[in-house]
């Protein structure tokens, strides 16, 4: 039973794997598309087309995130890793995700490592940190922090939002599981960002943590195995 299920799992993260593939192209020709209409259309139905443009936009996203979240689970099990500095790799993340805006801290030893997979630990860190962003931003900073415990690098996501609801914690991890009114604000997303982090740090051998901090914040904490300095 538990074999068939496994089967039923893996069978179904590759059907939705190849239906993103197979939408990846006619949403970039609706894409291309647009991009001429806009040019030709009059300014009364330049509105039109930049709602098409958003609908496209958010398809393309969609698609996107499924075929990441897809990849990661397929490949959970013959994924190459290699060393990754935790340091490096958390201040790319920041630059790239703040882009001059939103408060991103972090302090972390320059020397840790970790054995992970480098795109998929980079993924995982930045849909945390956007999604600290979109949905805490405003509440105060982001903090990104790593230490070395039990032959571990525990790697945590802070914020100062409103946290979740305890019986939420765990279900945020699923496919397309949205919980926007818990944190306060309209994502936008398509409810797989924390999938995909799930998906990613289980492909590097790692394991994922949810907690609410007290009097209020969420705190995300990633787990790799640790290399040595």
């Amino acid at each position: 039973m538990a074999e068939q299920l496994r089967r039923f799992v893996h069978g179904q993260k590759r059907f939705l794997g190849d239906i993103a593939h197979e939408l990846s192209s006619p949403v970039a020709r609706l894409q291309f598309a647009s991009s001429i209409l806009e040019l030709k259309a009059d300014a009364a139905l330049l509105p039109h087309v930049t709602k098409v443009q958003q609908e496209v936009a958010h398809m393309s996203a969609l698609v996107n995130e499924l075929l990441t979240f897809t990849k990661a689970s397929l490949q959970a099990t013959s994924v190459e890793l290699s060393p990754v500095n935790v340091s490096e790799l958390v201040a790319k993340v920041i630059d790239v995700e703040t882009a001059g805006q939103g408060q991103v801290v972090s302090s972390i030893d320059p020397s840790l490592r970790v054995r992970a997979h480098p795109e998929y630990c980079n993924r995982a860190v930045a849909n945390l940190v956007r999604n600290a962003l979109r949905y805490a931003g405003s509440a105060g900073p982001i903090i990104v922090s790593a230490e070395r415990e039990a032959g571990l690098v525990l790697l945590r996501v802070t914020d100062c939002g409103l946290g979740l609801p305890a019986d939420q914690l765990e279900k945020v991890f699923e496919p397309f599981h949205r919980v926007e009114a818990a944190r306060g604000a309209d994502s936008g997303g398509v409810g797989l960002g924390l999938a995909i982090v799930k998906s990613c740090v289980e492909a590097c051998g790692g394991m994922v943590v949810c907690r609410n901090r007290f009097p209020a914040g969420l705190e995300v904490e990633l787990r790799f195995e640790a290399l040595p300095d």
